[in-house]
């Protein structure tokens, strides 16, 4: 019963990250679920795996410590950040993702033959049943009310690339299922069913990284399989009737057209939905003919050999159209949101990212900005005033998760037999998938997809290595719990500041200033370190018309983050408003200085303004 009690909590909590995503509720479940996993192994409830200087135990720990260590390191760089509220998040961020990854070796531990197989379907369940939501969202546009503005698929998980990547895993899990000989007909059947609607979604989301890793991900689990020409003859029955589908519906105005009418949206999403179900009939029907289908050894070499002229072609043939492509990397190549976008080879901004991460490493590669300061440490570099959070790429930090992850899937392959290793083959792409991915987009930001493909990687880490003799361990067991506790709070904390400062807003907007200056006051003692809440404090003093109080409010922002143009534009806007010019242009000019591309500058500006002021004789 407490396997039972995991696995049904295991598949609950990816279900709640892929649909909530970023959620306190969902980081303070996974912290919670993974502790509590860990206590009742130590007290001999649920088997462990082996330990971390045993052998086989190894790199099932090895994984999960490395993850702990970087989300140690993020937290170590709250001491030198340039945005220490940043890097608390980051550190968040990462000891949520170590307890998916723990929880991935608790499933492998405690799935004992059965481990890759259990964590396989439960990754399959929570990325399927985003898939599902996604692609209902199109035949009924009432599910999404925003799904007209930007028409590329992106619910549940809120970003069309992100939900690419999670499209990508269901492919290769699908594939898996539908070829599985221990599942009954039906359930192989489904196992197509939901592959097709996977390779339909990845082409809906217009993700050019999504299309590559699947068709890449699909590569790799052929290659890491056995009956490889059966398995890929279901597979291309699987994807043939999807690009015809997807094809269709790209001439769509109602599915594919940003800003669509509603009614249009409606109509085209009712003939989606048939022509959807059309697909999947034709799906199942091919896969039951090639179930059937037994060749002789001739026809199996001839068929193999076409397949794989044809896997050349359609590569050669890839590879001279990113030639004639030109480079991806010229700034300016911008791409449209369009179907059009699959053949565009550009990289939008990307190129230009990745040169603003090496300048900032150039500036201090010992340490670093801090963790999650990207968007605070580009403005100084960037050549316009867009935003980007990361620069869509892996940082060198991460080398060491990956080893960890890459050596525990190469292991559990070379463990593992028959059903067992089928399923970890096809378990082992989703982390690859997620690393090819991740090397052009931000994934790390979405634990709607890190979450899973962390959980996905412990379960391989930890596959086949059998359990450690039951021993009770209460000591342990205790400090485990002061442990969680401990990191609930840390997660917790930020999370409250943050919905008192949308109470100081709402207070403003209705007047009440004692209110918003209690509110203001908890967000500040619950978060040290937001800049957010030291602005927000120090609005509520600007509109109690305390002069003094507001000015060291904005003043503390600039002594809390020096380097943040944001806390420097705040000081000299006000500074302006009450008629300080002269000191409104020092501290404006700085903030200038750190975001000369801000679109804050214009003529005649707050800026302009005050430089007037100083350059006039006599006036400061």
């Amino acid at each position: 019963m407490p396997r039972a009690g995991l696995a049904v909590a295991s598949g609950l909590l990816l279900l709640g990250v892929v649909f909530a995503g970023d959620s306190f509720w969902v980081a303070a479940a996974a912290v919670l679920v993974a502790g509590a996993a860990l206590v009742a192994g130590l007290l001999g409830v649920l088997p462990l795996p082996p330990g971390p200087t045993s052998r086989s135990g190894h790199w099932a720990w090895a994984f999960v410590a490395s993850l702990v260590g970087l989300a140690v390191w993020s937290g170590a760089s709250i001491g030198w950040s340039i945005g220490a509220d940043r890097s608390w998040d980051e550190l968040n961020r990462g000891l949520v993702y170590a307890s998916f990854a723990l929880l991935g070796v608790m499933l492998a531990a405690s799935g004992g033959s059965r481990g890759c197989r259990l964590a396989a379907a439960l990754v399959t369940l929570a990325f399927g049943a985003a898939l599902v939501w996604a692609l209902a969202g199109k035949v009924d546009p009432s599910l999404f009310p925003d799904g007209g503005r930007a028409a590329r698929l992106r619910d549940p998980i809120g970003y069309w690339n992100a939900l690419a990547l999670a499209a990508d895993a269901v492919l290769v899990l699908s594939l898996w299922l539908a070829t599985s000989r221990t599942l009954v007909r039906p359930a192989r059947l489904g196992g197509a069913i939901l592959g097709y609607a996977a390779v339909v979604a990845v082409l809906l989301t217009v993700s050019r990284a999504g299309l590559l890793a699947a068709l890449l991900g699909v590569a790799l689990w052929l290659f890491l399989s056995e009956r490889r020409l059966q398995r890929a003859i279901v597979t291309l029955a699987i994807v043939l009737p999807a690009f015809g589908v997807a094809g269709w519906a790209f001439t769509q105005e109602g599915l594919v057209e940003d800003g669509a009418a509603y009614a249009v949206r409606v109509a085209d999403g009712r003939w989606f939905g048939l022509v959807f179900l059309l697909g999947a009939q034709l799906v199942a029907l091919a896969v039951s003919a090639v179930e059937r289908y037994r060749p002789d050894e001739r026809t199996r070499l001839r068929l193999g050999r076409a397949l794989a002229g044809i896997t050349i072609v359609v590569a050669l043939a890839a590879a001279g159209a990113v030639a004639a492509a030109g480079n991806p990397l010229e700034s300016g190549n911008a791409v449209g949101q369009d179907p059009t976008r699959l053949g565009d080879v550009g990289l939008n901004n990307r190129g230009e990212l990745w040169r603003e991460a090496w300048r900032i490493f150039r500036a201090d590669p010992v340490i670093g900005s801090g963790a999650g300061t990207f968007e605070i440490a580009r403005k100084r570099h960037r050549s316009d005033a867009s935003s980007a959070s990361e620069p869509h790429d892996v940082p060198l930090q991460f080398l060491a998760v990956v080893a960890a992850a890459a050596a525990g899937a190469v292991g559990a392959l070379r463990r593992l037999a028959d059903a067992e290793r089928a399923a970890a083959a096809a378990l082992a792409v989703v982390p690859a998938a997620y690393l090819l991915h991740a090397l052009v987009d931000y994934d790390w930001d979405f634990p709607a997809v890190t979450g899973p493909t962390m959980l996905a990687a412990g379960a391989l880490a930890g596959a086949g290595r059998g359990s450690a003799p039951a021993v009770r361990r209460p000591f342990a067991a205790a400090a485990v719990v002061t442990l969680a506790l401990g990191i609930l709070l840390a997660v917790a904390t930020p999370w409250l500041a943050e919905r008192s400062i949308r109470q100081v807003n709402r207070e403003l907007d209705r007047g009440d200033l004692a209110a918003a200056a209690e509110a203001a006051e908890r967000a500040r003692s619950l978060n040290p370190l937001s800049l957010e809440a030291i602005l927000r404090q120090a609005a509520v003093e600007e509109r109690r018309r305390d002069a003094d109080a507001a000015r060291e409010g904005y003043a503390k922002a600039v002594r809390l983050q020096p380097e943040n143009p944001d806390a420097w534009y705040f000081l000299g806007l006000y500074e302006h408003d009450v008629g300080s010019l002269c000191q409104a242009y020092v501290h404006l000019n700085e903030a200038y200085t750190l975001d000369p591309n801000s679109l804050r500058w214009f003529p005649g500006g707050p800026l302009d303004r005050a430089r007037d002021r100083v350059n006039t004789p006599g006036s400061c």
